[in-house]
Protein backbone atom coordinates (compact mmCIF):
# COMPACT_ATOMS: atom_id res chain seq x y z
CA UNK A 1 0.00 0.00 0.00
CA UNK A 2 1.14 3.51 -0.83
CA UNK A 3 -0.32 5.60 1.99
CA UNK A 4 0.34 8.83 0.13
CA UNK A 5 1.13 9.31 -3.52
CA UNK A 6 1.22 11.99 -6.20
CA UNK A 7 -1.06 13.09 -8.99
CA UNK A 8 1.56 11.99 -11.49
CA UNK A 9 1.42 8.44 -10.09
CA UNK A 10 -2.38 8.35 -10.35
CA UNK A 11 -2.18 9.71 -13.91
CA UNK A 12 0.49 7.18 -14.86
CA UNK A 13 -1.69 4.27 -13.69
CA UNK A 14 -4.76 5.58 -15.51
CA UNK A 15 -2.88 6.19 -18.75
CA UNK A 16 -1.63 2.59 -19.00
CA UNK A 17 -4.96 1.03 -17.98
CA UNK A 18 -7.54 -0.15 -20.51
CA UNK A 19 -10.46 -0.97 -18.20
CA UNK A 20 -11.29 1.33 -15.31
CA UNK A 21 -14.02 1.20 -12.65
CA UNK A 22 -14.83 4.46 -10.86
CA UNK A 23 -16.46 3.94 -7.47
CA UNK A 24 -18.82 6.33 -5.64
CA UNK A 25 -19.75 6.25 -1.94
CA UNK A 26 -23.18 5.36 -0.59
CA UNK A 27 -25.75 8.17 -0.41
CA UNK A 28 -23.82 10.05 -3.09
CA UNK A 29 -23.47 13.83 -3.10
CA UNK A 30 -22.45 16.43 -5.65
CA UNK A 31 -18.73 16.06 -5.02
CA UNK A 32 -18.75 12.30 -5.50
CA UNK A 33 -20.99 12.31 -8.56
CA UNK A 34 -19.51 15.39 -10.21
CA UNK A 35 -15.94 14.18 -9.71
CA UNK A 36 -16.74 10.70 -11.03
CA UNK A 37 -18.58 11.85 -14.15
CA UNK A 38 -15.80 14.32 -14.93
CA UNK A 39 -13.12 11.63 -14.69
CA UNK A 40 -15.27 9.19 -16.65
CA UNK A 41 -15.61 11.61 -19.56
CA UNK A 42 -11.90 12.52 -19.57
CA UNK A 43 -10.83 8.87 -19.67
CA UNK A 44 -13.38 7.79 -22.28
CA UNK A 45 -12.10 10.50 -24.58
CA UNK A 46 -8.69 8.87 -24.24
CA UNK A 47 -10.14 5.59 -25.49
CA UNK A 48 -10.51 3.92 -22.10
CA UNK A 49 -13.31 1.52 -21.20
CA UNK A 50 -14.74 3.24 -18.12
CA UNK A 51 -17.70 2.35 -15.93
CA UNK A 52 -19.01 4.21 -12.88
CA UNK A 53 -20.64 2.37 -10.00
CA UNK A 54 -22.63 3.38 -6.93
CA UNK A 55 -24.74 1.30 -4.57
CA UNK A 56 -27.41 3.98 -4.23
CA UNK A 57 -29.39 5.90 -6.86
CA UNK A 58 -28.40 9.35 -8.08
CA UNK A 59 -30.39 11.93 -6.05
CA UNK A 60 -33.10 13.72 -7.99
CA UNK A 61 -31.41 17.05 -7.26
CA UNK A 62 -28.40 15.97 -9.35
CA UNK A 63 -30.25 14.58 -12.35
CA UNK A 64 -29.72 17.85 -14.22
CA UNK A 65 -26.17 16.64 -14.89
CA UNK A 66 -25.49 15.26 -18.37
CA UNK A 67 -24.98 11.47 -18.48
CA UNK A 68 -26.03 10.82 -14.88
CA UNK A 69 -27.65 7.63 -16.21
CA UNK A 70 -24.14 6.26 -16.82
CA UNK A 71 -23.85 5.54 -13.09
CA UNK A 72 -24.94 1.96 -12.45
CA UNK A 73 -25.32 -0.37 -9.48
CA UNK A 74 -22.60 -3.01 -8.94
CA UNK A 75 -23.03 -6.34 -10.68
CA UNK A 76 -21.33 -9.68 -10.06
CA UNK A 77 -18.59 -10.42 -12.59
CA UNK A 78 -15.63 -12.78 -12.89
CA UNK A 79 -13.66 -10.19 -14.84
CA UNK A 80 -10.70 -8.90 -12.85
CA UNK A 81 -8.84 -7.22 -15.71
CA UNK A 82 -9.46 -3.68 -14.52
CA UNK A 83 -8.23 -1.09 -12.06
CA UNK A 84 -10.58 0.58 -9.61
CA UNK A 85 -10.44 4.16 -8.41
CA UNK A 86 -12.63 5.44 -5.59
CA UNK A 87 -13.39 9.16 -5.48
CA UNK A 88 -14.44 11.08 -2.34
CA UNK A 89 -14.65 7.87 -0.27
CA UNK A 90 -13.32 8.27 3.28
CA UNK A 91 -13.26 4.57 4.20
CA UNK A 92 -14.06 1.23 2.60
CA UNK A 93 -17.33 0.91 4.51
CA UNK A 94 -18.64 3.92 2.58
CA UNK A 95 -18.37 1.92 -0.64
CA UNK A 96 -21.25 -0.35 0.33
CA UNK A 97 -21.74 -3.04 -2.31
CA UNK A 98 -19.05 -1.40 -4.47
CA UNK A 99 -16.41 -2.76 -2.10
CA UNK A 100 -16.26 -6.07 -3.98
CA UNK A 101 -15.32 -4.20 -7.16
CA UNK A 102 -12.44 -2.56 -5.31
CA UNK A 103 -11.38 -5.84 -3.67
CA UNK A 104 -11.36 -7.80 -6.94
CA UNK A 105 -9.51 -5.20 -9.01
CA UNK A 106 -5.95 -5.97 -10.10
CA UNK A 107 -5.05 -2.59 -8.61
CA UNK A 108 -7.02 -0.14 -6.46
CA UNK A 109 -6.58 3.60 -6.10
CA UNK A 110 -8.39 6.45 -4.43
CA UNK A 111 -8.49 10.24 -4.42
CA UNK A 112 -10.10 11.95 -1.45
CA UNK A 113 -10.05 15.05 0.75
CA UNK A 114 -11.39 13.71 4.07
CA UNK A 115 -9.04 14.11 7.04
CA UNK A 116 -10.50 10.89 8.48
CA UNK A 117 -9.57 8.80 5.41
CA UNK A 118 -8.51 5.22 6.26
CA UNK A 119 -6.11 4.73 3.29
CA UNK A 120 -7.88 1.56 2.16
CA UNK A 121 -6.61 1.31 -1.44
CA UNK A 122 -3.31 0.09 -2.90
CA UNK A 123 -2.51 3.64 -3.98
CA UNK A 124 -3.92 6.57 -1.97
CA UNK A 125 -3.97 10.27 -2.79
CA UNK A 126 -5.51 12.07 0.18
CA UNK A 127 -5.29 15.84 0.56
CA UNK A 128 -7.46 17.32 3.30
CA UNK A 129 -6.33 20.85 2.45
CA UNK A 130 -8.57 21.02 -0.62
CA UNK A 131 -12.24 21.93 -0.34
CA UNK A 132 -13.52 19.08 -2.51
CA UNK A 133 -12.38 15.95 -4.32
CA UNK A 134 -13.44 17.80 -7.46
CA UNK A 135 -10.45 20.09 -6.98
CA UNK A 136 -8.15 17.05 -7.07
CA UNK A 137 -9.85 15.84 -10.25
CA UNK A 138 -9.31 19.29 -11.78
CA UNK A 139 -5.59 18.99 -10.99
CA UNK A 140 -5.61 15.46 -12.41
CA UNK A 141 -7.11 16.74 -15.67
CA UNK A 142 -4.08 18.99 -16.08
CA UNK A 143 -1.76 16.07 -15.29
CA UNK A 144 -3.52 13.89 -17.88
CA UNK A 145 -3.51 16.65 -20.47
CA UNK A 146 -7.29 16.35 -20.71
CA UNK A 147 -9.35 19.08 -22.32
CA UNK A 148 -11.93 20.62 -19.98
CA UNK A 149 -15.06 21.48 -21.96
CA UNK A 150 -18.51 22.66 -20.89
CA UNK A 151 -19.71 19.24 -19.68
CA UNK A 152 -16.60 18.54 -17.60
CA UNK A 153 -16.74 22.11 -16.27
CA UNK A 154 -20.34 21.51 -15.18
CA UNK A 155 -19.38 18.30 -13.38
CA UNK A 156 -16.46 19.91 -11.56
CA UNK A 157 -18.50 22.99 -10.62
CA UNK A 158 -21.11 20.66 -9.10
CA UNK A 159 -18.42 18.83 -7.15
CA UNK A 160 -16.68 21.91 -5.81
CA UNK A 161 -19.67 24.18 -5.25
CA UNK A 162 -21.61 21.35 -3.65
CA UNK A 163 -18.93 20.57 -1.09
CA UNK A 164 -18.22 24.21 -0.22
CA UNK A 165 -21.82 25.27 0.43
CA UNK A 166 -21.78 27.44 -2.68
CA UNK A 167 -18.31 28.75 -1.72
CA UNK A 168 -19.36 29.75 1.81
CA UNK A 169 -17.26 27.29 3.84
CA UNK A 170 -13.84 28.10 5.37
CA UNK A 171 -12.29 25.38 3.19
CA UNK A 172 -12.51 27.72 0.17
CA UNK A 173 -9.13 29.06 -0.98
CA UNK A 174 -7.79 31.22 -3.77
CA UNK A 175 -7.15 28.01 -5.73
CA UNK A 176 -10.87 27.23 -5.52
CA UNK A 177 -11.70 30.46 -7.33
CA UNK A 178 -8.79 30.05 -9.75
CA UNK A 179 -10.30 26.73 -10.78
CA UNK A 180 -13.77 28.28 -11.06
CA UNK A 181 -12.42 30.99 -13.36
CA UNK A 182 -10.90 28.35 -15.62
CA UNK A 183 -14.16 26.37 -15.63
CA UNK A 184 -16.09 29.49 -16.66
CA UNK A 185 -13.64 30.08 -19.50
CA UNK A 186 -14.30 26.48 -20.56
CA UNK A 187 -18.01 27.25 -20.95
CA UNK A 188 -19.51 26.78 -17.49
CA UNK A 189 -22.87 28.54 -17.11
CA UNK A 190 -22.47 29.24 -13.42
CA UNK A 191 -25.83 31.00 -12.96
CA UNK A 192 -27.88 28.21 -14.53
CA UNK A 193 -26.04 25.49 -12.63
CA UNK A 194 -26.17 27.38 -9.32
CA UNK A 195 -29.93 27.58 -9.70
CA UNK A 196 -30.15 23.81 -10.26
CA UNK A 197 -27.74 22.94 -7.47
CA UNK A 198 -28.58 25.44 -4.74
CA UNK A 199 -31.89 27.20 -5.37
CA UNK A 200 -34.40 24.71 -6.79
CA UNK A 201 -35.90 22.39 -4.16
CA UNK A 202 -38.26 19.46 -4.41
CA UNK A 203 -41.64 19.68 -2.70
CA UNK A 204 -40.55 16.82 -0.45
CA UNK A 205 -37.46 18.73 0.66
CA UNK A 206 -39.49 21.84 1.51
CA UNK A 207 -41.93 19.77 3.54
CA UNK A 208 -39.08 18.00 5.36
CA UNK A 209 -37.58 21.38 6.24
CA UNK A 210 -40.89 22.22 7.91
CA UNK A 211 -40.87 18.97 9.89
CA UNK A 212 -37.26 19.46 10.97
CA UNK A 213 -37.83 23.05 12.09
CA UNK A 214 -40.87 21.95 14.09
CA UNK A 215 -38.56 19.62 16.04
CA UNK A 216 -35.87 22.28 16.60
CA UNK A 217 -34.41 22.55 20.10
CA UNK A 218 -31.67 24.89 21.30
CA UNK A 219 -29.30 23.40 23.86
CA UNK A 220 -25.99 24.02 25.64
CA UNK A 221 -26.92 27.56 26.61
CA UNK A 222 -27.85 28.54 23.07
CA UNK A 223 -24.72 27.12 21.43
CA UNK A 224 -26.17 23.86 20.05
CA UNK A 225 -29.16 23.37 17.74
CA UNK A 226 -30.77 19.95 17.43
CA UNK A 227 -33.37 18.71 14.95
CA UNK A 228 -34.77 15.25 14.31
CA UNK A 229 -36.77 13.51 11.60
CA UNK A 230 -38.77 10.32 12.13
CA UNK A 231 -39.79 7.69 9.58
CA UNK A 232 -43.35 8.96 9.86
CA UNK A 233 -42.21 12.43 8.76
CA UNK A 234 -41.00 10.96 5.47
CA UNK A 235 -44.25 9.02 5.06
CA UNK A 236 -46.47 12.01 5.88
CA UNK A 237 -44.51 14.28 3.52
CA UNK A 238 -44.18 11.66 0.76
CA UNK A 239 -40.44 12.36 0.83
CA UNK A 240 -37.32 10.30 0.18
CA UNK A 241 -34.36 10.06 2.56
CA UNK A 242 -32.25 12.14 0.17
CA UNK A 243 -34.74 15.01 0.56
CA UNK A 244 -33.39 15.65 4.06
CA UNK A 245 -29.97 16.52 2.63
CA UNK A 246 -28.69 19.94 3.69
CA UNK A 247 -31.34 20.58 6.32
CA UNK A 248 -28.80 20.37 9.15
CA UNK A 249 -27.16 23.58 7.90
CA UNK A 250 -30.24 25.58 8.93
CA UNK A 251 -29.26 25.05 12.55
CA UNK A 252 -26.15 27.17 12.09
CA UNK A 253 -28.17 30.12 10.77
CA UNK A 254 -29.24 30.97 14.33
CA UNK A 255 -27.33 33.71 16.16
CA UNK A 256 -25.20 32.26 18.94
CA UNK A 257 -25.29 28.68 17.66
CA UNK A 258 -21.83 27.15 17.16
CA UNK A 259 -22.77 23.53 16.44
CA UNK A 260 -25.78 21.72 15.00
CA UNK A 261 -27.03 18.24 14.33
CA UNK A 262 -29.88 16.58 12.47
CA UNK A 263 -30.91 13.12 13.68
CA UNK A 264 -32.76 11.03 11.10
CA UNK A 265 -34.47 7.72 11.83
CA UNK A 266 -33.44 5.12 9.22
CA UNK A 267 -33.60 1.34 8.87
CA UNK A 268 -29.97 1.14 10.01
CA UNK A 269 -30.36 3.29 13.11
CA UNK A 270 -30.27 7.00 13.86
CA UNK A 271 -28.24 8.84 11.24
CA UNK A 272 -26.59 12.05 12.45
CA UNK A 273 -25.45 14.93 10.27
CA UNK A 274 -23.12 17.16 12.28
CA UNK A 275 -22.01 20.73 11.64
CA UNK A 276 -20.00 23.31 13.58
CA UNK A 277 -18.09 26.56 13.32
CA UNK A 278 -14.37 27.00 13.92
CA UNK A 279 -12.51 26.19 16.12
CA UNK A 280 -14.59 23.09 16.91
CA UNK A 281 -14.23 19.71 15.20
CA UNK A 282 -17.32 17.54 14.66
CA UNK A 283 -15.29 14.82 12.93
CA UNK A 284 -13.93 13.94 16.38
CA UNK A 285 -17.51 13.51 17.60
CA UNK A 286 -18.48 11.41 14.58
CA UNK A 287 -15.47 9.14 15.10
CA UNK A 288 -16.68 8.32 18.63
CA UNK A 289 -19.66 6.59 17.00
CA UNK A 290 -17.83 4.95 14.09
CA UNK A 291 -18.36 7.80 11.62
CA UNK A 292 -16.13 10.46 10.16
CA UNK A 293 -15.90 13.41 7.82
CA UNK A 294 -14.43 16.88 8.00
CA UNK A 295 -13.64 19.25 10.84
CA UNK A 296 -16.78 21.35 10.24
CA UNK A 297 -19.05 18.73 8.64
CA UNK A 298 -19.27 15.06 9.58
CA UNK A 299 -21.69 12.21 10.11
CA UNK A 300 -22.31 8.91 11.87
CA UNK A 301 -25.04 6.38 12.66
CA UNK A 302 -25.99 5.24 16.15
CA UNK A 303 -27.81 1.90 16.45
CA UNK A 304 -30.21 2.73 19.26
CA UNK A 305 -33.60 4.26 19.90
CA UNK A 306 -34.06 7.90 18.97
CA UNK A 307 -34.18 8.99 22.63
CA UNK A 308 -31.01 7.10 23.58
CA UNK A 309 -29.18 8.24 20.45
CA UNK A 310 -30.10 11.89 21.09
CA UNK A 311 -28.90 11.58 24.67
CA UNK A 312 -25.54 10.19 23.51
CA UNK A 313 -25.12 12.86 20.85
CA UNK A 314 -26.07 15.70 23.20
CA UNK A 315 -23.41 14.54 25.65
CA UNK A 316 -20.73 14.29 22.95
CA UNK A 317 -21.55 17.61 21.28
CA UNK A 318 -21.74 19.50 24.57
CA UNK A 319 -18.38 18.02 25.61
CA UNK A 320 -16.90 19.24 22.32
CA UNK A 321 -18.22 22.75 22.95
CA UNK A 322 -16.75 22.78 26.47
CA UNK A 323 -13.29 21.59 25.40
Amino acid sequence: MEKTTTLSKIAEELLVASNIAILIHIQPDGDAIGSSLALMLMLRRMGKNVKVFCQDPVPGSLKFLPNWEEISTPQTSNNKDYIAIALDVSDEGRLGSCFDILKNAKKSMQMDHHATNSFFADINLVDSSVAATGMLVFRLAKELGANIDKDIATYLYTAISGDTGNFCFPSVTDETFDQMAQLMRAGLDIAANAQQLHLLKSLGNIRMIGSALTSLKIKAGGRLSAMCLLKEDFLNNNAKLEEADGIVNLGLYIHGVEAAYLATETKDGIKFNLRCLKPYDVSSVAEQFGGGGHMLAAGCTIENSMDKALESMDTAMEAMLKA
